[in-house]
């Protein structure tokens, strides 16, 4: 079992590249669907911070990762092999992206934008695939990393 100081130290690192990856890319997925004009780094420093406080917030208030431990071990894969933190990630980045996605995107759609809140359910809708994929990326190969460091830091 990990040391709480551990897992707060790896949830905190972890966010650093899921929340820039995050962000960058909603931006982009908004540029590429037309609307040049939504770009801003204003917006852009705004989500990140957001993004970085519920991911904090999902990240020690979630499970996930036990949650992922036991999906991956019940699917009969080993830790610490490549299938195990496959499917761990897979169950990990599953809630963070779900729900980063629908707080982002109410932020964006309907406190910034001010749309109907119906826009958010299909914006969450629309986006949340590619944005799961994105980061289910960031995440594996800067998961391990986060977690050495933060052991490093944290013993």
């Amino acid at each position: 079992m990990q040391k709480t100081s551990t897992r707060v130290c790896n949830t905190l690192l972890m966010n650093v590249p899921i929340t820039i990856v995050l962000c960058l890319f909603a931006q982009m997925l908004s540029v590429w669907k037309g609307q040049v004009e939504s770009f801003s780094w204003f917006v852009f420093g705004l989500n990140c911070v957001v993004a970085y406080i519920s991911a904090t917030i999902v990240g020690l208030g979630i499970p996930s990762v036990p949650l992922g431990m036991a999906f991956a071990r019940k699917c009969g894969t080993k830790e610490g092999t490549l299938p195990f933190a496959l499917l761990l990630n897979l169950i990990v980045n599953t809630v963070f992206t779900l729900f980063l996605s629908i707080v982002m995107t109410f932020v964006n759609v309907y406190l910034l934008a001010g749309a109907p809140l119906p826009a958010v359910f299909f914006g969450v809708i629309e986006n949340f695939i590619p944005i799961w994929i994105v980061c289910y990326i960031v995440s594996f190969i800067s998961s391990p990393i986060c977690q050495k460091l933060a052991i490093r830091l944290t013993t």
